[in-house]
């Protein structure tokens, strides 16, 4: 990954959103759920928290973290469907 000067209020920005994607992880798809579009909206939810939260620590610009959250997304969506299967 390439890494840019640092920016504190794109990067803070970056680790806040990711962060309240987690919060809103935990509070609109609960643990327990059973359907299995439920677990794979976590699956996406968690890996595009992670990677946002990640884009802004390592100051990726911002077309590597665009592409970054959609990767990891994906991946944690099918790993999760991979696991319900």
């Amino acid at each position: 990954m390439e890494k840019q000067p640092r920016d504190v209020r794109r990067d803070g920005a970056l680790v806040l959103l990711g962060f309240a994607g987690l919060v809103a992880l935990h509070t609109v798809a609960p643990a327990d759920s059973i359907s299995g579009v439920a677990e794979v909206f976590r699956g996406v939810l968690f890996g595009g928290s992670v990677s946002v939260m990640a884009a802004g620590v390592f100051r990726v610009p911002d077309e590597q973290a665009f592409r970054l959250t959609a990767a990891v997304a994906a991946g944690f969506a099918l790993g999760t469907l991979a696991f319900l299967l």
